[in-house]
């Protein structure tokens, strides 16, 4: 890998989906509950992170590219601890405040184990007001950046008319579109140059559950392709690698990480470092290898993680 290729600092990306705040709240298990039968975690530390489409923009950040952040936020403390830890990254945002809450996931760990997950959301349609407005300042920002990232959790956002919009707006300017998706609609994302489904996603949208071997993956990734007008696929495989699956021979390359400790946003880092090595220009081959580095990187952390493109380049 050429060393000035990863040189990310040119790289403006603009991100558009559902944000989220990831709360995390660490302790201790000494004992079990007298009312009932459940573990008392004696919290001992608190912490709160960029999750969902804001981990992507913080993925990117932290491997020194320029992302630009777009989506909606709560009149809320979450909203605006989100914003502040967005500024504090030098994430660049377009943030919407709408009357829907932010979008936000509080995990309890005792030790090294998850015991339970909170989610704070509210799945009611954006008003049509406001995604109007966001339409207007995406069309203003579009034209600036390199590449287009659309991070779709499901969460209301992402429904077919926004996603039209985007990547209509995307293929007249001449600007790659990667999708994170999500659901069993994916005509929705008709047009966009690479969607990166894991396993379970994929399964999804061809209505049974695809074995995790080399020919099962090419199989369904084809008719997921046939069936909605796609012209590439990226399936993550968690411990089997990742497979890239399009009008070339189909691609498998196995896993980087000897551990995997917690694959929680590894799915975000992916899409943030194809993102960012196509918009370096690498081509999708370069892009998928030097991606699969950087899951196996912070697979090996606790919770939503990122990795500095020092500990990229050493990897590699």
């Amino acid at each position: 890998m050429e060393e000035k290729k990863l040189n990310f600092s040119d790289c403006k990306i603009l991100i558009v989906g559902d944000v989220m705040l990831d709360k995390y709240y660490f302790g201790t298990v000494e004992r079990i509950s007298p009312e009932a039968p459940v573990p008392i975690v004696n919290i001992t530390k608190e912490e709160s992170r960029l999750g969902g489409a804001a981990n992507v923009a913080n993925n990117i950040a932290s491997l020194g590219g320029h992302p630009l952040l777009c989506g909606t936020v709560g009149h809320d403390f979450q909203g605006r601890e989100l914003e502040r830890i967005s500024k504090q990254k030098q994430i660049s945002t377009l943030l919407l405040h709408t009357v829907n809450p932010t979008i936000t996931k509080a995990r309890i760990i005792g030790g090294k184990q998850q015991i339970v997950r909170v989610d704070y959301e509210d799945k009611n349609a954006i008003p049509y007001e406001d995604k109007k407005i966001l339409q207007e300042k995406i069309s203003g920002q579009l034209p600036q950046c390199d590449l287009l990232v659309i991070s779709d959790y499901g969460k209301g956002l992402m429904n077919d008319e926004f996603c039209h919009f985007l990547i209509r707006k995307a293929i007249n300017l001449n600007k790659k579109i990667i999708i994170d998706p999500k659901g069993k609609n994916w005509e929705k994302y008709t047009g966009a140059h690479l969607v990166t489904p894991n396993v379970k996603e994929l399964s999804d949208i061809v209505g049974y559950t695809v074995p995790n071997t080399d020919r099962a993956i090419e199989k369904a990734a084809k008719e997921a392709m046939a069936a909605n007008n796609l012209s590439a696929l990226l399936v993550t495989r968690s411990e089997r690698g990742m497979s890239l699956i399009s009008d070339m021979p189909p691609i498998h390359i196995p896993t980087h990480s000897e551990e995997v400790f917690d694959v929680s946003g590894a799915g975000d880092t992916v899409v943030a470092t194809l993102s960012l090595c196509l918009a370096s220009g690498m081509d999708f081959i370069q892009a998928m290898h030097t991606a699969n580095v950087a899951a196996g990187i912070v697979v090996k952390k606790v919770g939503t993680a990122t990795l500095t493109i020092e500990e990229l380049r050493n990897n590699l």
